[in-house]
């Protein structure tokens, strides 16, 4: 990895599908971040985008070989996430990893394991703990008390072309490319690790012999319980997530278009008043990224962890063993 006295990194993009083009302008706005390098699959992904001058290769080894590079985004199905870590880590190259952080646990803890060892950090890109609503919940977690119970509607919608969401050998479907944001907003609104799951689900919207929505209840280590309604049930014009936290002290509930959760109301038990909370445009991607590069800079843990992403996933496919087994599943 190159160093500098000033900050400016180098940045290099794996992966130009919807969210790959979305990254690169979110990155490529920051006047610290040159976007020097994007490798693709297929160059037909960069027909009509605006690369503003970075090159395009079409293999990693390419790519990591011709730049120096001080990070790496990672924005391709999770299947391929460890051979990107790895090449990446193994060059001092820093990652910002985009959920899920992988498609099994194996891969995620060789992921940690890698980035470990060469002394990289490994940042697993989940947006909400770093929206506003989220972020103010979460700082007064010692005034609220311990969780008692949670529900979370997190509802996608159908499209016409789900991609690479359920290809079995690129990802075990949407309950785990999506529903990991639910979980691990709840691990860190509850403060606590998930120890039990029990899922009811079924195929409802898409052509697939995996599961595309479900309901399931989690029991945290902390005592708390919450229930998830996840998948593709809703329809986009029409969808909101909705969070509901009740804890000893206080009430808390946070909501908004999905995966935009700019609203919040928190009631205090002890004199019943409610605040009213606004944080319009805070939906935490540009927040995760600055966060992502002062942690490079200042030498931090991020504060969403290569842990962190396991666990997600760990839950999310405990979710899908339930679903296809029909019984609980103990997680230890």
């Amino acid at each position: 990895m190159s160093t500098k006295s000033h900050q400016h990194y180098k940045v290099g993009l794996v992966g130009l599908g919807w969210w790959g083009k979305i990254l690169f302008d979110f990155f490529d706005e920051l006047e610290f971040v040159d976007l020097k390098a994007v490798a693709v699959r297929r160059l037909a992904s960069t027909e009509g985008f605006d690369l503003r001058g970075a090159q395009i290769y079409e293999s990693l080894e390419q790519m990591f070989d011709t730049q120096e590079l001080d990070a790496v985004v990672l924005a391709t199905p999770p299947a391929q996430h460890l051979e990107s870590t790895r090449m990446a880590a193994e060059r001092g190259v820093h990652v910002f990893c985009e959920k899920p952080m992988a498609s099994t646990i194996e891969d995620c803890e060789a992921m940690v394991e890698v980035c470990e060892k060469y002394k990289v950090k490994l940042f697993v890109a989940f947006k909400h703990r770093y929206a506003k609503a989220c972020v103010h919940v979460r700082n007064r977690l010692p005034e609220f008390g311990r969780p008692l119970w949670a529900m979370y509607t997190y509802p996608l919608w159908k499209v016409d072309d789900p991609g690479w969401k359920f290809k079995e050998v690129e990802c075990p479907g949407i309950l785990l490319e999506n529903t990991v944001h639910s979980i691990d907003n709840l691990r860190y609104l509850v403060d606590a690790d998930v120890h039990r799951i029990y899922a009811e689900g079924g195929t409802h919207r898409f052509d697939t012999s995996l599961p595309d929505t479900a309901v399931f209840t989690l029991r945290f280590d902390n005592g708390a319980i919450a229930s998830i309604g996840a998948g593709a049930a809703s329809e986009e014009v029409i969808s909101q997530e909705y969070l509901a936290i009740n804890y000893e002290n206080a009430v808390v509930q946070i909501w908004g278009k999905l995966d935009y959760p700019y609203n919040l109301r928190i009631c205090t038990r002890n004199d019943n008043a409610v605040e009213e909370h606004s944080f319009e445009g805070s939906d935490g991607v540009r927040e995760e990224i600055r966060h992502f590069f002062d942690c490079i800079k200042n030498d931090e843990q991020p504060l969403a962890t290569g842990r962190d992403g396991t666990e997600a996933v760990r839950v999310s496919l405990a979710v899908l063993e339930s679903v296809r087994t029909g019984k609980i599943v103990e997680l230890i």
